[in-house]
C-alpha cells in the first residue's frame, strides 16, 4: 500500500527533518515517475497516493503506482472508467462550492495542531486566526473561489487600504483606518489563504494571485528605522563590534562563554540571536561544515503548556535550513563541543549554548543561556565603552544590528538577493522557502569567503581564538 522508507519519514515532525531526510523522501517520490506518463505521486495520511492528469482534468485515490498505471492505459484506449468518472465529477462537484471560509477551517486545524507539536508560538497562531476571522472571511462570506474575481480581488485590495477599520478609535471618538504595516499583513494572509485552497482543494484558477494584489507601501518610520540602520552599520560599527569581540573573550570561560559564542555566530553567519540559543550538537557536521537550523528558543511562552521560562518553537519564518560554515566558525563550533563532551551528561540533544556553571541552581544547568543574561552583559560592555550614549537604542536593535550588518556586508560583496535570503532565513519573495529550493553553490562559496574574512577580522586580537584555531 506504502512505501516503506516513505512512511518512516512521514512518521517523524516535520521540524526533525533532516536535509538528508527531505531528498531521500524526493528521490523515492521520483522514482515513480516515468518519462511521459502524468502520473504524480504525493504524500497523503502518511501514505504514498498516485494522481493521474489527463486532459488537464484530474483523478485522485490510486494507492499505488501499477493501478494508477492501469488506470491511464485504459484512458488512453478510450475506456470509460464509470466508478473514476463519477469519483471525479463529485470532487469537481466539492471544488466549485469551496469557499476561503472551508480554506480557513483546514489551516486552522494544521495551526492548531503544529501548536500542540510546539512547531508554532502561541502569538503566530492566535495572530492569523484573529486576522483571518476579522478581515477577510467576512469580506467574502461563503463565495466559492472559483467565482472570485479579478475585480473582486482589485475592491478587497481598495476596501483594505482604504475602508476597513481597525476596531481602534482616535481622541475625538473617530474610528481609526488600518495602519500601512496592518494592512500588508492583512493582504499577505489573504495572498497565504488564497494559494493554500487552491492547493488543498485542487481548484483550478488561471489568477495568479501575487500579481493581482497590491501590498502598501513601506511607511516612512519604517523607511527612517532602514535608514537610521544603515547609518549605524556604516559609519564606526565593525571597529565596535571587534572591540565587542575583544571585551567577551575576556569574561569568565573566555571564548568559551556562551556570549561570546553566540555573538560570534550571530555576527558572523547572520542567524537570529534566538537561533543561536537553540542549537544543539546534532544539528552541526563538521565534516560537511554545515550547520541545520531548524528551531527557535521562544521566552516567556504560554505558561499553560510548559512551567520554564523558555520553549522551542519553530523558526520565525516556520521554515528550517542548511548554511555552509566558515573554517574559522566551524572549527570553534567543534571545539566547543568537545569541551561539552567532558562533561559526565554530555548529550546531542543538548544546547551548544547552555548555562553549564552560569546557573543560579541545578534545575537550570542545561537550559539554553538566557537571552536577559546576555543583553546585561552587552549592556555593560557598551556602557564600559562608552559606545551607547543614546538611551533610545534599545537592547533587541543591539542584538538583531549584527543580522543587518551580515547581510549589507553581503550586499556589499554583490551577492545576489535571493541568495542573501535563503542563507539568512528570510521569507523569499515567493513567500516561505521552498523545501527544496537551493541557492547558487558559486553564491554559498562567496557568501563563506565573506564571511570568513570578517569573523578574522573581528578575532585578530584574541589570542585564544588563534591558538583554538592551530
Amino acid at each position: 500500500m506504502y512505501n516503506r522508507v516513505i512512511y518512516e519519514l512521514t512518521q517523524k515532525k516535520t521540524s526533525e527533518y533532516t536535509l538528508q531526510d527531505k531528498l531521500t523522501e524526493k528521490q523515492e517520490l521520483d522514482r515513480y515517475r516515468r518519462n511521459r506518463v502524468p502520473i504524480y505521486p504525493y504524500v497523503f495520511k502518511k501514505e504514498i497516493y498516485f494522481r493521474i492528469v489527463f486532459r488537464n482534468k484530474t483523478i485522485r485515490g490510486f494507492s499505488n503506482f501499477e493501478k494508477a498505471e492501469e488506470s491511464y492505459q485504459r484512458l488512453l484506449n478510450g475506456e470509460t472508467m464509470v466508478k473514476d468518472a463519477q469519483k471525479e465529477l463529485k470532487q469537481e462537484k466539492i471544488n466549485a462550492n469551496v469557499s476561503l471560509a472551508d480554506g480557513f477551517e483546514v489551516l486552522l486545524k494544521k495551526h492548531a495542531a503544529a501548536y500542540q507539536n510546539g512547531e508554532l508560538k502561541y502569538s503566530a497562531y492566535s495572530k492569523k486566526d484573529s486576522t483571518i476571522r476579522i478581515h477577510i472571511i467576512p469580506y467574502f462570506k461563503e463565495k466559492p473561489i472559483a467565482e472570485i474575481t479579478k475585480g473582486d480581488i482589485a475592491r478587497f485590495v481598495h476596501h483594505i487600504r482604504s475602508e476597513e477599520i481597525s476596531g481602534k478609535t482616535g481622541k475625538k471618538g473617530k474610528q481609526k483606518q488600518l495602519s500601512v504595516s496592518m494592512q500588508h499583513e492583512v493582504l499577505m494572509y489573504f495572498k497565504m489563504l488564497y494559494k493554500e485552497t487552491v492547493r488543498w482543494f485542487d481548484i483550478e484558477t488561471s489568477i495568479d494571485i501575487d500579481r493581482e494584489v497590491e501590498m502598501p507601501k513601506m511607511s516612512k518610520s519604517r523607511k527612517q528605522y532602514n535608514r537610521e540602520v544603515s547609518e549605524k552599520i556604516n559609519g564606526d560599527y565593525e571597529k565596535n563590534a571587534k572591540m565587542i569581540m575583544e571585551e567577551l573573550s575576556k569574561l569568565e570561560y573566555g571564548i568559551y562563554h556562551p556570549a561570546f559564542g553566540i555573538q560570534l555566530l550571530i555576527s558572523c553567519t547572520g542567524m537570529r540571536i534566538n537561533e543561536a540559543n537553540a542549537l544543539k550538537p546534532s544539528k552541526f557536521d563538521y565534516e560537511k561544515k554545515t550547520l541545520l537550523i531548524d528551531r527557535n528558543i521562544s521566552w516567556h511562552p504560554n505558561k499553560k503548556r510548559t512551567k520554564k521560562s523558555y520553549e522551542e518553537t519553530s523558526t520565525k519564518t516556520d521554515t528550517e535550513r542548511t548554511i555552509l560554515l566558515p573554517d574559522s566558525i566551524a572549527e570553534y563550533l567543534k571545539s566547543y563541543i568537545d569541551r561539552l563532551k567532558q562533561l559526565t551528561f554530555y548529550s546531542d540533544d543538548m544546547y551548544i549554548f547552555s548555562r553549564l556553571g552560569l546557573a543560579r541552581n541545578t534545575s537550570m544547568i542545561l537550559d539554553p543561556f538566557s537571552l536577559k543574561s546576555f543583553d546585561n552583559i552587552l549592556k555593560r560592555i557598551y556602557k564600559d565603552l562608552n559606545l551607547n550614549p543614546d538611551e533610545e537604542d534599545n537592547k533587541k536593535d543591539k542584538n538583531h544590528l549584527a543580522r543587518h550588518a551580515f547581510n549589507t556586508l553581503l550586499k556589499n560583496e554583490h551577492i545576489e538577493e535571493y541568495d542573501r535570503k535563503l542563507y539568512l532565513g528570510h521569507s523569499t519573495g515567493s513567500g516561505v522557502n521552498e523545501g527544496y529550493t537551493h541557492g547558487s553553490p558559486e553564491e554559498e562559496r562567496r557568501i563563506v569567503e565573506a564571511a570568513e574574512r570578517y569573523c578574522n577580522y573581528l578575532t585578530e586580537g584574541i589570542s585564544e581564538f588563534k591558538l583554538m584555531k592551530k
